[in-house]
């Protein structure tokens, strides 16, 4: 219902520009080019504030991105200010446009885990859940070394 009564409001905006700014064509063009502008306005604030262009054609950007510079080309040649403006504007948001969808859909390295760094006396393997292993080893160590130190205290004590 939202959706019907914005399109019944735009419509009928339409007409009563139309009808009341007639006798000025001017000023009629630049409503027109400012509506329109203003439009491609939200809808790149849109893809910023979501960060989603997968929707969106990359060839009708092109394609209207090269119309509307055409167009700014023309209004600089028949020195028509609304035309210039209105239409380089919608230019430089196309090729935001362009440049949104190129940045946010290229192609990204997969990250690989955490980098780890190694450690004295610690033995990091994935499929080892427990120390144990490694815990076994260094209490062996330590009961040689004890024993070395026994016996060398022995032989001094003789």
């Amino acid at each position: 219902m939202k959706n019907i009564l914005i399109v019944v409001i735009t419509i009928a905006l339409a007409l009563l520009s139309i009808a009341v700014l007639t006798p000025w064509p001017f000023w009629l063009g630049t409503l027109a080019a400012w509506v329109t502008t203003g439009s491609f306005c939200l809808q790149v604030l849109h893809i910023v504030k979501n960060k989603e262009t997968k929707a969106l054609s990359l060839g009708m950007w092109s394609a209207l991105f090269f119309g509307v510079a055409c167009w700014t080309g023309y209004g600089f040649r028949v020195h028509d200010i609304p035309v210039m403006m209105a239409n380089g504007i919608t230019a430089l948001l196309a090729i935001t446009v362009i440049g949104l969808k190129l940045w946010l859909e290229r192609p990204r390295l997969i990250k690989r885990g955490r980098r780890i760094r190694r450690m004295h006396r610690v033995v990091l393997k994935p499929r080892i859940h427990s120390l144990r292993p490694l815990q076994r080893t260094l209490n062996a160590r330590a009961a040689k070394k004890s024993k070395k130190s026994k016996s060398s205290t022995e032989l001094t004590e003789q």
